[in-house]
């Protein structure tokens, strides 16, 4: 059933879609190339589940990226109001247990009542949807840990740089790169390692 619906969509909007090599910093994307065509990826190492919502999230920017085209208006923000409620249209037929498990499907409802730029913005569903990422039922290495899970002011490391974690502001962690002394905030159920010289 979703991949018949994806399809769907597929041919509703007119995009080119392709499954590319996963990116560190976005799971998908939405563009528009010239002559007005439009392409939407999404990284090949996400799960089906991750995949799926990552999908319909791109497509709700062609829907958005179409409407303005016929209404003649201007961009509109990427994940404003009308993104938000494309998004939510076009996630409606899929949130039943036909689709999702329960385990993820009573974060994604609570999830797309007001969906954010990314599911990443949602400790629950993604540690939910985590449940289902390639090795998930391999022991995880003792010095990996949740960046949540490590104390204030503590050293740890994520993409080969090293950082003091610092204080939590709602969904992520105002941290310090120890080499460059900037600030970053980075998610709060991000994997990180510990225990670094």
């Amino acid at each position: 059933m979703a991949v018949e619906y994806c399809h769907q969509l597929l041919q509703y909007y007119k995009f080119r879609f392709r499954v590319v090599k996963p990116r560190r910093t976005r799971l998908g994307d939405f563009r528009v190339l010239p002559l007005n065509q439009t392409q939407i990826t999404v990284n090949a190492n996400l799960n089906p589940y991750s995949f799926l919502i990552t999908y319909v999230h791109e497509v709700a920017h062609a829907a958005v990226h179409q409407q303005s085209i016929i209404q003649r208006r201007r961009r509109l923000k990427p994940h404003g109001k009308a993104w938000q409620t494309a998004f939510q249209q076009l996630m409606q037929p899929l949130l039943i247990e036909a689709i999702f498990p329960a385990i993820i499907l009573r974060p994604l409802k609570h999830y797309m009542a007001n969906p954010g730029a990314t599911t990443y913005s949602h400790p629950e569903l993604m540690l939910a949807l985590r449940q289902f990422d390639a090795g998930a039922n391999e022991a995880v290495p003792t010095n990996r840990v949740l960046l949540s899970d490590v104390l204030e002011g503590d050293v740890f490391q994520l993409a080969q740089k090293t950082y003091v974690r610092g204080t939590l502001r709602r969904t992520r962690v105002v941290c310090k790169e120890v080499k460059s002394g900037k600030s970053y905030a980075i998610l709060a159920h991000a994997w990180v390692n510990i225990n670094v010289d």
